[in-house]
């Protein structure tokens, strides 16, 4: 977990993860520069609790926060789950993901996630009307969208030892990467069912699209803002996994070694950006979508003008 200001929250979620019904569980929080009282809860409750530890650091955001616990992870443990400070675990959500990992080999990187319960500051059900489509996972899906919210995701070992190998640069979230990562090199189990209570409130760093009008805007935004992250995060997976004889963080895990056919939609891609042809090419493809049709036209549009 990482934390910031969260001292609204934190307990609730705190709490939540301590009643877990699976009972091994051992919590590795790192505070991000926080200037609340949260380093007071954090330890005031690692003080109570052997299963709970924590450090401070400089504040460097919610993406490369995570990535240092990535690195710090203890590396006896079979699967990783990450939080959010501020939602609330169902009793069943760790167990659940658990029981679907272990159905796969521990030598195939296996990323989980799933839907979520929005909820207002008061843990109140949000109405929804917007339904969150998932028809397929895929590379070509992870290269221009993200299927995978991040305080969801439950991960192997596997998957996570491929992360630590070289921390990326730039990405434009941190679960996005995840995705990407699962979707090239193993598998990725997304559960329609929700285990856990996604608050909405003003402090959140990223939050959901719960009607028609929210969606609408954050499209139109999509279309008008200044692009090109999608290409930069594609070009960052690239450097990172791409050339197997750069350095890493773990000279004893090797880096599996990205397939014919991800690495040439990759490439396909990144020159898209330059050449219109290129672009012409992935619009007329079937391996590279986002889940919803409107979504996917939009994404052509945006694919042709040269702005992802």
């Amino acid at each position: 977990m990482s934390t910031y200001n969260g001292e609204k929250y934190i307990k609730t979620q705190l709490d939540s993860i301590l009643a877990q019904d699976y009972e091994e569980i051992d919590l590795l929080i790192r505070d991000d520069g926080s200037t609340d009282s949260t380093r007071e809860i954090l330890s005031a409750y690692a003080k109570k609790y052997s299963s709970i530890t924590w450090y401070s650091g400089k504040n460097i955001g919610v993406q490369k926060s995570f990535f240092d616990l990535i690195l710090k992870a203890n590396l006896e443990r079979d699967y990783y789950a990450f939080a959010d400070q501020d939602d609330k675990w169902l009793p069943g959500k760790i167990s659940r993901a658990v029981s679907i990992l272990k159905d796969y080999s521990k030598s195939m990187p296996v990323l989980y996630c799933s839907d979520k319960v929005i909820v207002d500051e008061e843990l109140q059900p949000i109405k929804v009307t917007v339904s969150r489509v998932m028809k397929k996972t895929s590379f070509g899906n992870a290269l221009v969208q993200d299927m995978c919210t991040g305080c969801t995701a439950v991960m192997n070992k596997k998957l996570l030892d491929i992360m630590r190998v070289r921390i990326p640069e730039f990405t434009i979230m941190h679960d996005w990467w995840f995705y990407l990562t699962a979707t090239c090199f193993g598998e990725v189990y997304y559960d329609k069912e929700s285990y856990i209570l996604y608050r909405q409130h003003g402090s959140n760093t990223s939050g959901a699209m719960i009607n028609k009008n929210n969606l609408f805007r954050y499209r139109l935004q999509q279309l008008f803002k200044p692009r090109g992250e999608i290409y930069y995060q594609a070009s960052n997976f690239l450097t990172v996994f791409g050339n197997n004889d750069l350095s890493s963080n773990n000279q004893d895990i090797d880096l599996p070694k990205i397939s014919i056919e991800n690495m040439k939609l990759i490439k396909d891609l990144l020159k898209s950006r330059q050449k219109f042809l290129y672009r012409i090419k992935l619009t007329l493809t079937s391996k590279l979508y986002r889940q919803k049709v409107l979504d996917n036209i939009i994404l052509k549009f945006i694919i042709l003008i040269g702005k992802l």
